[in-house]
């Protein structure tokens, strides 16, 4: 589908090191992130203080429900009405919940029941602005730029969890999780500005044709099931999210526990990962390979390996393993998402991006219990030879479907 009708005047993209649109969007998306990282920290936090385990259980995960139940509705609705006005109204509807949220636990008191509305509201907000987010980066730079972009926004995302973090832990600890919200809230506010200002998407964005939301909805499905290369792309995406995620979030969790060494072992994995993917984001950023999609399927079987040397290496094995998942992420994040966003028709990207986000919010928290199952049942080595051989096979079966 064409970008321009036959009349429209060329666009005209800068240099992209020197296109401050674009760099004033990773700046505000890095302060988003910072926030969003205070919040969770504050929220754990603070529903441990106030409840019990089971409790602070549900308010870190019912988020999710909402985010599952709405995300396909913001898909469409991205692919509706324009995706940058979709994200500022989106932001602003997080400025209100964390501001309300502040004030009802400045009058009386942070409650369970208060935790769990700000969840559940803050995680309709966020399926809404998910999708939206997905439309941006197409109409912002020529093609050739797209894995730039996305690995300089990977790394600013990277680092700023490293600030966001520490900065959560001090400010629930300084100012309560009042402080918290409010500090999140100001990000959300940086970043709607940014939007509503700065940012002007330099492509038209082509609007979806249904009557209805539920037309539209039914249409995007029809998309990715006509379009071959869509449709593998979500799959290989669904896969590295229901597989990889609960390997790192309960396999190496647990390796690190019954093989006694302790939670500092897991701070510096999970530190190795974190700069390894800031690393590969980098190399991403110089590195340009004749077929992007079928380098970043590549670079995911190694990252597959390295799931299953979680659940059979030695601890010095362990961050080998580490260092391979986290630069393969890096590399093959930017990559792959560049090639989502050339390869998906661009009247679907709102929908497209709805459901691989429904695989992460809505399945992971299945595919994590599950898991947790299977190691209880088979042990933690089977557990990760298992299911980084059948992420290695998927990513194979998606290789070989991208290059036909």
């Amino acid at each position: 589908m064409s970008e321009l009708p036959p009349t429209a005047p060329a666009v005209v993209f800068p240099p992209l090191r020197r296109d401050t649109q674009v760099h004033a969007w990773i700046f505000a998306a890095a302060v988003s992130k910072v926030g969003d990282m205070a919040w969770y920290v504050g929220l754990a936090w603070s529903a441990a203080q106030i409840t019990t385990p089971a409790g602070a259980g549900l308010v870190m995960g019912i988020g999710a429900l909402p985010q599952a139940l709405v995300l396909l509705f913001g898909g469409a609705l991205a692919d509706r009405i324009d995706g940058r006005r979709v994200m500022v109204l989106a932001n602003l509807g997080r400025i209100v919940v964390l501001t309300v949220g502040a004030l009802v636990a400045s009058m009386w008191g942070l409650s369970l029941a208060l935790l769990l509305a700000i969840a559940v509201a803050f995680g309709v907000v966020d399926a809404i602005y998910t999708p939206a987010a997905g439309t941006l980066p197409r109409r912002m730079v020529q093609p050739d730029d797209q894995v730039k972009l996305m690995a300089g926004n990977q790394l600013a995302v990277r680092l700023a969890i490293f600030v966001g973090a520490p900065l959560g832990g001090v400010l629930v600890a300084h100012g309560g999780l009042v402080t918290v919200m409010l500090v999140d809230a100001v990000s959300f506010a940086v970043i709607a500005a940014v939007l509503a200002f700065l940012v002007k998407p330099r492509l038209p964005q082509p609007a979806s044709t249904g009557t209805s939301i539920r037309a539209d909805l039914k249409e995007g499905f029809a998309y990715l099931g006509r379009d071959a290369k869509a449709r593998t792309l979500v799959i290989a995406f669904s896969g590295l999210n229901l597989c990889v995620g609960p390997v790192l979030a309960v396999g190496l969790v647990q390796r690190t526990h019954l093989d006694g060494w302790g939670p500092t072992a897991l701070g510096w994995f999970e530190a190795v990962s974190g700069i390894s993917a800031a690393a590969g984001a980098i190399v991403a950023m110089r590195w340009k390979p004749a077929n992007l999609a079928r380098s970043g399927l590549i670079a995911l079987i190694f990252q597959a390996a390295g799931c299953v040397m979680i659940g059979v290496m030695p601890r010095a094995g362990i961050f080998l393993a580490m260092v391979m998942i986290g630069s393969t992420a890096g590399i093959a994040s930017a990559q792959l998402s560049a090639v989502f966003q050339l390869s998906v028709d661009a009247s679907y990207l709102g929908r497209s991006f709805s459901i691989v986000h429904l695989s992460d919010q809505g399945l992971m928290p299945v595919a994590m219990v599950a898991f947790g199952a299977f190691i209880t049942l088979a042990g933690i080595s089977v557990a990760c030879v298992v299911i980084g051989s059948a992420f290695a096979a998927l990513m194979v079966w998606a290789v070989v479907r991208v290059g036909r």
